[in-house]
Order: C-alpha cells, then structure tokens, then sequence
C-alpha cells in the first residue's frame, strides 16, 4: 500500500484579511493511501491554549520526522514526541521563544526545532526535553534582535524575518539548516560551510544516498551533491504538465528513488502579495489550483498521479513521510 504521512492546517475562510499569524484554525495529521485518494486523520488540535495567541490563534502541523518507532510532530508553538504507529503521546513541550516553528526532528543527540520566527534552532535534550543550545541561522547572537524573557508564543507574527530558517537536516556529523531568505543551507556549527541554492526561496532538505532535495517555493526540486556542497540537478515541475499555470506553494517532498511526492499548496491572495516577483508571468492566469500532493517519476520527467487534499482540512502542505 502506498501510505503516506501528511502534515497541515486548515485556513479560515476570512484568512486573506485576518493578516500574518492568524489564518489558520486547526492542525491535522492525515494518513493518505495515495492508491485510493483515501485519507484518515490521526491527529488533530482545533482548539488554542496557554501555548498560544488569546485571540485568533494560528493552528498548524509544520514539518514532522519519523524515525526510530517515534513521530516528531510540532505547531507553531508546541512539540509533541509520539510513539508511532499507536500515537501514544510520549513528551511534549512549549517555551516563550517557540514561535512560528515550522520543523523538529531528532539531530545527533538532540531534538532539533526550528523556531522560524525567531531565527532560530533549538536543541532540546531528547529525553526532558529542556533546552540545551541555541543557534541563530545567520550566526549572529541568539538574542541580538528578540529578549528571551518575552513570550513570543502570544505574538502572531514577528515578520519580517532576517533569515526564515525552516528544515533542520545532519550532513556528515554536523547540523545543517534549509534557510528561506538566503536562498540556501547552511551549516549550524561553521557557517562557512553553505550550499548556495539560489533560484527561488527554499524549503525542506533530505538526504537521500549522495544528495541533498529541496524544494524551491515556485516548483522546483533542487538536488544538491553531499560532497561537493554543489547543486547537481534541478528538476523543474513547472514544464512536467504545469500547463501554463503556478503549481501552488510548493513545500513538502518525499523522495524515493527516482520517485518523488511533492506538496503543493493553493496560491492565496496574500501569497501573490508577497512573492509577486515568481508570479508576475502567471498574472491574468488562472492560479487556484487546489491543494494536494503529486507523483512524479523524476527520470522519465512524468505525473504518475496526483491526489487533492481536501477543503478545509489540509489547506495548507507542510510535510510528506513514508508511513
């Protein structure tokens, strides 16, 4: 069976005018046989807490990681460590400076997460849970621009951000993360090392034999050589069946083999705001393709099927893992 673990949230229906920090309403963890299109919820917060904003909070599953018999799974603004497959809660945990975190996943001895709105990562001590070291994403002190006696679990947003950091990843010992703004990858413990990306604003980072994926937001897959620090390969989706039309927010991959399972989320009018500049050839097109995840078949450069997520749910793709 080809099962899939599918990580979002659901936006409000008044998302465009609500503004940064409070478009979406509650997170969802969906299981997905992409045979059938069929689709189970496993997990889900709909509601706000302490850990959040009083009013209008932004609800949302980030990026999650599987390994080792455990589900690494986080909002903006928690982090929840599961045994996976029963999704027995097993830890979570919450401070003032997690905000906007967009990934966790086990590091070295560590649980890594990105605190996106703050620039930074978090290493957390894998069994308690309390923080142990703090990396800002463009080597600056952690605390040059925010206080770590402020709660920013309460701010909506902290926009705009010097560096959005978003995926955390472990390349030959050492922790690297996927950075939005720059355009890059870099690693945490010697900056000097950096994989320069460019093309378009970057999400994600696996590792996958000798290369590093991305995604780029306008429809690329990037692949990077783990050796050499060097892009080796770039898949453009955009000219497998993107018929003339934005694919959508493309964040979420899963890559296996030479088959890759892309996320893409429905263009939103405050999208087309902010990055105008990869959409100004699409403008007068037709640009709501809806949310879903597709298949492709990266050496013969095919769709080999494609499966729609449904309205209200998982709006919004932030990861794919095998299940």
């Amino acid at each position: 069976m080809d099962k899939l673990l599918v990580t979002g949230g659901a936006q409000r229906p008044d998302a465009a005018r609500l503004g940064e920090g409070r478009r979406y309403s509650s997170a969802h963890l969906i299981m997905l046989d992409f045979e059938s299109g069929s689709l189970r919820e496993l997990k889900s917060v709909t509601e706000g807490n302490e850990n959040y904003p009083d009013v209008l909070p932004n609800i949302t599953f980030t990026s999650c990681t599987l390994e080792g018999g455990k589900l690494y799974l986080c909002t903006e603004t928690e982090v929840f460590v599961y045994r996976y497959p029963e999704m027995e809660l097993l830890n979570s945990a919450s401070y003032g400076f997690f905000q906007n975190c967009h990934h966790v996943a086990p590091v070295g001895g560590y649980i890594a997460v990105v605190s996106t709105g703050l620039d930074l990562i978090v290493f957390l001590d894998r069994e308690t849970l309390q923080p142990v070291r703090f990396f800002n994403s463009l080597g600056m002190d952690p605390w040059h621009r925010f206080s770590p006696d402020v709660d920013y679990r309460k701010v909506h947003s902290t926009k705009p951000h010097e560096s959005h950091p978003n995926f955390v990843f472990f390349l030959d010992g050492e922790p690297w993360v996927t950075r939005f703004n720059q355009k890059d990858a870099v690693c945490l413990t010697d900056m000097s090392q950096r994989i320069d990306i460019g093309l378009e604003r970057v999400h994600d980072g696996h590792i996958v034999a000798d290369c590093i994926y991305f995604t780029t937001v306008d429809g690329r897959i990037v692949c990077a050589d783990g050796a050499s620090r060097r892009v080796k390969t770039v898949y453009d989706l955009n000219e497998i069946g993107g018929e003339g039309v934005p694919l959508g927010w493309c964040r979420g991959l899963l890559i296996e083999g030479n088959v890759a399972y892309v996320g893409f989320t429905r263009i939103r009018q405050t999208v087309v705001k902010e990055n105008v500049k990869w959409l100004l050839s699409y403008i007068g097109r037709k640009n709501n393709l809806p949310s879903r995840i597709v298949k492709y078949d990266l050496a013969a450069r095919r769709i080999l099927g494609e499966v729609e997520m449904p309205r209200g749910k998982l709006d919004a793709i932030y990861s794919i893992v095998r299940a």
